[in-house]
């Protein structure tokens, strides 16, 4: 893609960075009479995602390329992205006469969150070559109708989520971590694990107020009572994901191992980055076929 690595002020409008979500815990409670479940979560979002490229052109065209770009939906009504710009384009009344470049990275059908950060990074984008404020209530709501975690990855920053992932409370400070990423190369579809789950009982509520989270051994200590009700129903469907889960927490250095969302993708938090790019060599050697990406939550004011 030509203009990539170009600094000129046009160039760096005109690029947008889609950072995967991770649930560092997820709280799931029963089925409300609206269809959607309670949650509880804090999410952070990666330094690793997709790219979103930005330039004029006499007519909208999105193009796909990276290594998860064919596993897309071709239909543009099933794509996110594709559905944020047109929505932009209506709400601001004005053609949308460019091209979107989408640098695929992350998994499809991850428990990542991939979809709805390409969607948030495209309205991010878009308002600012249009001078739109994202946070025009307009915005906002076409955000929420296209996903709670459209909403969510559209300030891609360190948040406390409740009700249905629609409640989204920023946090102002939070530890940066050492993460692994670990995914099977097996989609695994949200729909049928949230369909295998079987609540305990009500989501009990926390107080974000009462949360220390910043240091990295503070959020270790919290987190070590927490959990995500969703990894059973995602293992009994997706197996190798407690293999997964088994590799991540014998790794030396690893201090927590967790699945994010609804799977199949696992991180684990380490005591430093050098002994997180070691266990990603040593991971990745003993299991090809796993796809391993070691990083860290992205800081606050990227």
């Amino acid at each position: 893609m030509a203009g990539v690595a170009d600094t000129t002020p046009d160039a760096v409008r005109r690029h947008e960075h889609a950072p995967a979500k991770l649930n560092l815990f997820l709280h799931v409670g029963p089925r409300r009479a609206d269809g959607y479940h309670a949650l509880e979560s804090l999410v952070v979002f990666s330094d690793f995602g997709d790219r979103l490229y930005l330039e004029p052109a006499r007519d909208f065209n999105l193009v796909r390329t990276g290594p998860y770009a064919a596993e897309l939906p071709v239909r543009p009504d099933q794509d996110l992205t594709a559905r944020a710009i047109a929505g932009l384009a209506e709400i601001c009344a004005r053609p949308p006469a460019f091209k979107i470049t989408l640098e695929k990275n992350i998994p499809v059908a991850a428990g990542l969150g991939g979809g709805s950060a390409d969607a948030a990074a495209a309205i991010r984008l878009v308002c600012r070559e249009w001078d739109v404020d994202p946070n025009d209530p307009r915005v906002r709501g076409l955000a929420a109708t296209l996903g709670a975690d459209v909403l969510m990855c559209l300030y891609s920053r360190p948040a406390w989520i409740a009700g249905a992932g629609e409640q989204v409370s920023p946090i102002e400070k939070c530890a940066r971590l050492d993460l692994l990423l670990v995914n099977p190369c097996v989609p695994l579809s949200t729909a049928q694990v949230f369909g295998a789950y079987e609540p305990a009982g009500a989501v009990a509520p926390i107080d974000p107020a009462s949360v220390d989270l910043a240091s990295s051994a503070s959020v270790l200590a919290f987190l070590e009572h927490q959990r995500n009700d969703l990894a059973a129903p995602a293992q009994g469907l997706c197996p190798v994901i407690s293999d997964m889960l088994g590799g991540l927490a014998q790794s030396r250095g690893c201090r927590l191992a967790r699945m994010s969302g609804s799977g199949p993708t696992c991180f684990a938090v380490f005591d430093g980055e050098e002994r997180c790019q070691r266990a990603a060599r040593e991971l990745g050697a003993r299991h090809p076929g796993w796809w391993v990406r070691p990083t860290q939550t992205r800081h606050m004011d990227r």
